[in-house]
């Protein structure tokens, strides 16, 4: 699917839910457009070690290992749907309701079309034990920011 039937997809979505403008806004996350800037995950107090979960501001998940706090995108790697409102998240892996992707916690596709991996994303976690994604540096599937606090 291109990104212009995905954009008009979008748009319809959102003005058939009474918002014209918002609709204009919103063409560009969720239909295959990149993420960019810095986004809150929460505090990693509230992330449990063998959890995935979705944020509610943007296409994101913050998950938790052994190793540490991760995160990726939810955009899937086939249509650009986002996944976070058209999906489902769990600690099992992530599900695309567009065309059935799969994907496991580590956003690795293991069934349906997605051609390829979630992007990970740089996190940091502060003293308080904040945590920042950084859209604007992506990272191996492997990058894990240690738990100092929590």
């Amino acid at each position: 699917m291109s990104n212009q039937v995905c954009d008009r997809r979008r748009f319809l979505q959102v003005v058939a839910g009474g918002g014209v403008l918002a609709g204009a806004a919103s063409l560009g996350v969720g239909c295959g457009a990149a993420l960019s800037g810095t986004y809150a995950g929460g505090n990693v107090s509230s992330v449990a070690v063998g959890s995935l979960t979705a944020l509610s501001s943007a296409p994101l998940a913050v998950g938790r290992d052994a190793q540490g706090v991760y995160a990726m995108t939810l955009i899937c790697t086939h249509a650009g749907c986002d996944m976070a409102t058209q999906g489902s998240v769990s600690s099992q892996g992530i599900a695309c309701f567009c065309h059935g992707s799969q994907f496991d916690v580590n956003g690795n596709p293991i069934g349906g079309p997605a051609p390829s991996p979630l992007e990970h994303y740089q996190v940091t976690i502060d003293a308080t034990g904040a945590i920042s994604i950084d859209a604007d540096v992506t990272v191996a599937e492997s990058t894990r920011t240690p738990v100092t606090t929590g």
